[in-house]
């Protein structure tokens, strides 16, 4: 607008000049009204017209648009800031994460995959607006704050982790969030070892140093790897060297009931500290007869000595010849491939006589000596093949529109975090335990929800299972 009116006044005018017209151009557009910087012909006058309509309407259309984007924008962030002050006012029994650093994200994305309500305190706007995107609940203030952690609901909360820049800063966090709620969980991130105590005084439950438990993992990532090198299965890292006892998990995988009394007889454990019951309860020093059922765990005080012991009884018994195998393990038999593990769909059949091996190779390996090096290639193997195998069953059963298959991914999910967890503990899980876990699989899933759907397809589509 402004080139159009500059060179209109120039050219029509003859006798004005570029700055003359430009003024005129100016004040002809904002209406202020100085008058004609020289007297207009009146061809001059018809431009000066239709210019002033012309440029009214293109500045009305300019201040209605920077209008609305100023408006949209202050209207969406009031209101999302009062929509998210409202989800904050009504959690409760929630965690607090102050910090959305490395450790602070790390921890939101296991609290949110977890199903645990927690909200976080940020105070850079930019890392705010981020942590917005990930749907996180997040109050923008400084930790350090008193009105900041209220804000975060602290007085209705079960617990804080607080993980800032340095120790000063954790710990006047922790002093003001244990001052605003004495119940409260406080979880600190440490930096330096020797400040630990102080932390505990000002009032952390725990405090946890990223960096040492990093340093560990990478110690179990060289022994693992000098195991391999110089063919040794002793070395790991493990619980024990409290009074020669350690602790291990016990996990309930077969169908029947079973008592913590006949759990104690099987693994040899001196006692029975704690069992988490499949509603989430757990319960402290459980009696002999308490009940176990499937799925449940038992955490268990294992000596040593007696360990070593039993592993030896049961090494010596292995050559034992029973009914099914003369290389199966005490107490297991090896299973052979037949017609009641088939499905009808060669190749899904094959990737099962693939688990059907494992399995066998895992069953008659334990307790032996090669036990250890055996329960680690197996769950390297488990965890590739879950991820192969379910991605192509979950595909045959989508593409023949099987109507189960939303519940039968569930029990894929479950598997696979069954596999996960026992592959993270493996040094602290019995191998029998491990045995169980594997039979359950091939009798429950492959016999029991694997035949359903593939009965359910074949029957309406007899050529499904053959190769394209």
């Amino acid at each position: 607008m402004f080139l159009i009116g500059t060179l209109g006044f120039y050219y029509i005018e003859g006798n004005w000049t570029l700055l003359e017209a430009f003024f005129m151009t100016i004040i002809t557009i904002t209406t202020i009204g100085y008058g004609e910087v020289k007297p207009l012909s009146p061809e001059g006058q018809i431009f000066a017209i239709f210019f002033i309509i012309l440029g009214l309407s293109t500045a009305a259309i300019l201040a209605t648009e920077l209008a609305r984007q100023f408006v949209e924008r202050n209207f969406r962030a009031i209101y999302g800031a009062g929509k998210m002050r409202k989800k904050i006012n009504k959690i409760q029994n929630h965690y607090i994460v102050c910090g959305f650093g490395d450790i602070g994200s790390s921890m939101s994305a296991s609290l949110k995959e977890a199903g645990i309500p927690f909200i976080l305190i940020e105070s850079k706007p930019e890392t705010v607006e981020f942590a917005i995107m990930q749907n996180y609940l997040v109050v923008n203030g400084k930790a350090t704050y008193d009105d900041t952690l209220i804000e975060a609901g602290i007085k209705r909360a079960r617990g804080i982790v607080i993980c800032l820049g340095d120790d000063s800063l954790n710990m006047y966090v922790t002093l003001a969030a244990r001052e605003i709620n004495p119940d409260l969980l406080i979880f600190v991130r440490g930096y330096k070892t020797e400040g630990e105590k102080r932390m505990i005084r000002a009032g952390a439950n725990s405090v946890i140093y990223p960096l040492k438990l990093g340093g560990q993992q990478m110690a179990q990532l060289v022994i693992s790897e000098y195991s391999k090198q110089n063919e040794t299965t002793h070395l790991e890292l493990t619980t024990s060297g409290i009074m020669g006892y350690s602790l291990k998990m016990y996990k309930h995988f077969k169908t029947e009931e079973t008592s913590i009394e006949k759990i104690l007889t099987v693994t040899s454990a001196s006692q029975a500290l704690k069992i988490q019951k499949n509603d989430g309860a757990e319960i402290n020093r459980p009696g002999m007869d308490t009940i176990v059922k499937k799925g449940e765990s038992i955490l268990l005080l294992i000596h040593d000595e007696t360990e070593d012991d039993l592993l030896d009884d049961l090494g010596s018994r292995s050559n034992v010849k029973n009914n099914n195998s003369e290389n199966s393990a005490p107490g297991y038999k090896l299973y052979a491939w037949d017609d009641s593990y088939s499905l009808g769909i060669p190749v899904l059949d094959e990737e099962h006589k693939k688990l059907l091996n494992l399995v066998n190779s895992f069953l008659s390996s334990i307790h032996t000596k090669n036990e250890k090096a055996v329960i680690k290639s197996t769950f390297d193997s488990l965890i590739g093949y879950t991820h192969e195998h379910f991605t192509n069953e979950e595909a045959f059963m989508a593409k023949h529109k099987y109507p189960g298959l939303k519940e039968h991914k569930k029990e894929h999910i479950k598997l696979t975090k069954e596999v996960v967890q026992l592959n993270e503990n493996k040094n602290y899980v019995f191998s029998d335990n491990i045995a169980d876990f594997l039979i359950a699989w091939l009798t429950n899933h492959i016999m029991g929800t694997d035949k359903k759907y593939a009965e359910y397809i074949l029957a309406r589509n007899p050529n499904a299972g053959q190769i394209e």
